[in-house]
């Protein structure tokens, strides 16, 4: 677990699930997803946090068995049709034989056996638990850190690990393809006699090639179509129209106005083709992101960020749009009779662009005062746009950017929790209910938690490594850097026998003491005697 980092990095996980119930579970202690949204709709948050799952066990097994198996948010799932079952002997048995990575040597840790009480939270679409809580989330009812419950948090590590990782990752593979063939169809066309009609194209080699770019794009989009089509009516319109999907939907449209214009031989002498097919390759790199937010090792995601960072700095980026627009009207202003000489100046299109190329740093001020008629106006008019837009509020502008990222990117792990739930919704929503049918393992009525404490794992912790080297901070590196807690009873006796070894020593100095003196008191004797 050294190299393993839960998924679920705020110092809440673990509270939350110790504040879960503790005692048998039994059909009376469960209840319905229905009976959760229908009979407690004001409580629905509170119920899951407190009552909708429950500690049924502890034991310890063999690290082998369970290291190799811990998801990315440290839990094992399993299914099963009653929630009181005999609990050990069942997760010995999902275990099953030992992970083949090496692990060096074999320790027995402690493990928690919890059950979610909710029946049925694993069902699909709006049976299940999911669902009903994506809709609330999307209305603004509650907050992502909703997903982090523990029988929210179980159903989306039981359906992402069963099927959805796997599904997911074969619509990965279609979206590689898709993108591939469309980046294949841009390099050929490049030099594309446009004049051609589609016969002439496909006697072509370069044009049977682009033709057949365009067939396998459109093949591999058709299962996007479908997810987005039964997501909007699982959803609705309103509920759909998020930012991922309205872009997913510019990305289907442009594709297949490429295609039709390209195929087609409509208006292809025109610029409009290949505006959309310079547009299409940076919604495919866009929606590449996608695929980024779900995966351990690509969880960061793009637009996410760049949405949460721009909904913070939208009102400080108008600010500084509204100070370019005003020092470019007052270039233009200036140079109204240099427009001949200063073209950068000639109209207030090209006067703004000039503003913002000069944000960027590529600020050319010699040429203000060279054939112009209000040079030192239009002089120190550059020096103080220089100073107030490039140096002063542009550094501003990066520093409230990286304090919001920070934000963003401190809650990674719930947001990956909320990614997994919205891709195996989207699926779900796919998925034809005859198909669910065929599969009914893959919704059992009760799930099962097995959980790892990394508080009681052997670790190392290294931020203790190199402060000393003496045995006590050795021993306190060990067991997740936590020192033994010594009860009330063994301190006092501590504390008692320092006290008799106090009173010992105590002792033997006062018999040297007197010894000194007996010493100092026969001193002058023994001289007169050897007189």
């Amino acid at each position: 677990m050294s190299d393993r980092q839960p998924l679920l990095g705020y110092p809440d996980e673990d509270r939350v699930w110790d504040r879960v119930e503790s005692g048998p579970a039994d059909l009376e202690h469960t209840i319905g997803v229905e009976e959760v949204f229908d009979q407690h709709p004001s409580d629905v948050l509170r119920l899951l946090q407190s009552h909708g799952v429950r500690k049924v066990a502890e034991f310890s097994v063999q690290d082998k068995l369970i290291l190799g198996k811990i998801g990315d948010d440290s839990i094992v799932t399993m299914g099963a049709d009653r929630p009181d079952i005999d609990y050990e002997a069942a997760w010995r048995r999902e275990l099953g034989e030992p992970s083949t990575k090496p692990a060096g040597w074999t320790a027995s840790i402690p493990v928690c056996a919890y059950v979610v009480t909710v029946r049925d939270a694993v069902a699909a679409d709006k049976k299940g638990l999911l669902q009903p809580l994506l809709k609330r989330w999307q209305a603004g009812g509650m907050s992502f850190a909703a997903f982090a419950l523990p029988p929210v948090q179980a159903v989306i590590d039981w359906k992402w690990s069963r099927f959805c990782r796997h599904l997911l990752l074969w619509e990965l593979g279609f979206f590689m393809l898709w993108l591939a063939s469309f980046f294949c169809f841009t390099i050929f066309f490049q030099d594309e006699d446009t004049h051609l009609s589609l016969r002439e194209l496909l006697a072509t080699s370069r044009g049977r090639i682009t033709v057949a770019c365009d067939a396998v794009a459109l093949l591999a989009m058709t299962p996007f179509v479908i997810i987005e089509v039964s997501t909007m009516v699982a959803y609705g319109l309103l509920g759909w129209a998020t930012v991922w999907n309205v872009l997913d939907a510019c990305t289907y449209i442009v594709q297949i106005a490429v295609v039709m214009m390209h195929v087609g031989r409509l208006n292809i002498n025109s610029d409009w083709l290949s505006i959309l097919a310079a547009t299409q390759c940076v919604l495919l790199l866009f929606r590449l992101q996608y695929f980024s937010r779900v995966f351990p090792a690509t969880r960061f995601s793009f637009l996410d960020s760049l949405k949460e960072v721009l909904h913070d700095v939208k009102m400080y980026l108008l600010f500084l749009v509204l100070v370019m627009l005003g020092f470019a009207t007052s270039f233009h202003v200036l140079y109204r009779r240099d427009q001949e000489k200063h073209d950068e100046f000639s109209n207030m299109g090209k006067s703004f662009v000039t503003m913002v190329t000069w944000v960027a740093g590529n600020a050319e001020l010699t040429p203000l005062y060279k054939d112009a008629h209000n040079p030192m106006a239009a002089s120190i008019l550059g020096i103080l746009y220089v100073f107030i837009l490039a140096t002063v509020l542009t550094n501003l502008l990066i520093s409230i950017m990286t304090t919001s990222l920070e934000k963003v990117t401190k809650d990674e792990g719930l947001r990956m929790l909320l990614s997994k739930a919205q891709a195996i919704d989207e699926l779900e929503a796919t998925i034809p209910p005859f198909v669910e049918r065929f599969f009914p393992n893959l919704y059992p009525p009760f799930l099962h938690v097995l959980r790892t404490d990394p508080d009681k794992l052997d670790s190392v912790k290294l931020d203790k490594l190199w402060a000393n080297s003496g045995e006590d901070e050795s021993e306190e590196l060990l067991e997740g850097g936590k020192t033994p807690q010594t009860s009330s009873g063994q301190q006092q006796a501590d504390v008692s026998g320092l006290a008799a070894k106090v009173d010992a020593l105590s002792a033997d100095v006062a018999e040297i003491k007197a010894l000194l003196q007996r010493l100092a008191a026969q001193g002058p004797e023994i001289s007169v005697a050897e007189q």
